[in-house]
């Protein structure tokens, strides 16, 4: 999954369910964050950008190491 910081929460949580649980361990309130692009919602909570991507990145590889291991 490409993370781009310019997408809007809303977006990232529809394509990536469980981006909300990551944002929201963060410190960030996807639901209210929602219209809010992820580098917006970022520097408004004061939560590093780069962090947030890793976390995102990171629990979309568990996720398809989980599937892929399932699959076989």
């Amino acid at each position: 999954m490409k993370i781009d910081a310019r997408k809007k929460i809303g977006d990232l949580v529809n394509e990536f369910p469980s981006a909300a649980r990551i944002l929201n361990d963060l410190g960030i309130d996807a639901a209210r964050n929602n219209n809010k692009s992820l580098w917006d919602a970022c520097t408004h909570s004061g939560i590093s950008i780069s962090r947030a991507v890793e976390q995102l990145k990171k629990a979309e590889e568990i996720k398809r190491e989980h599937k892929n291991s399932v699959n076989h």
